[in-house]
């Protein structure tokens, strides 16, 4: 089973269907639950190896799994499309490529209160790994929950970050 253009999860329920199998039927012949098998259909993202081995060999398919290198597209062009996808959780003001100079905490905090695991991962490459983290040390979060997850990173990254922060004092949630 190959992962290129489509996901794990549309190649199994795809493979099973073309090989005219149930839920359950699939599930007993690779000796795992109907629930785990449909989580795995879907969009399931955490995968346990051991079970997707025995899901292949029940369907058939030998397993593959690689590892590709990113996209090499120019910095230039990597850096316009990853602001064109963060784009969006700007919804009051344009972002644009001075902003994550002059912005960085104002970047920052939109994307880590209204993005996804990929906005993240974009703007740490937009900013690059380091600044990114050094950053995150001096966000203002506006829940407990997100403040303890980053702060526990930032020590895994080695980052001291010693601020607590409060939301008492009042100050602009965009940049002038």
């Amino acid at each position: 089973m190959i992962m290129q253009n489509r996901n794990i999860s549309e190649q199994l329920k795809k493979r099973r269907q073309e090989r005219g199998l149930s839920l359950s039927q699939l599930a007993r012949r690779a000796n795992t639950s109907v629930a785990t098998l449909s989580r795995y259909e879907n969009g399931w993202q955490r995968f346990e190896l051991y079970t997707l081995r025995k899901l292949a060999t029940a369907l058939g398919c030998r397993l593959r799994i690689s590892l590709e290198p990113l996209d090499r597209t120019s910095p230039r062009k990597a850096r316009s499309a990853g602001l064109r996808k963060l784009n969006r959780l700007f919804w009051d003001r344009r972002l644009r490529k001075r902003d994550l100079d002059d912005y960085p905490l104002w970047v920052l905090e939109r994307v880590l209160e209204y993005g996804s695991l990929e906005d993240v991962r974009t703007l740490a490459v937009l900013m690059g790994h380091k600044r990114f983290l050094d950053n995150v040390a001096q966000v203002r979060f506006k829940s407990v929950k997100a403040e303890n997850f980053w702060y526990l990173i930032l020590q895994r990254e080695g980052i001291s970050c010693t601020k607590r922060f409060s939301r008492q004092e009042a100050r602009p949630s965009w940049p002038g």
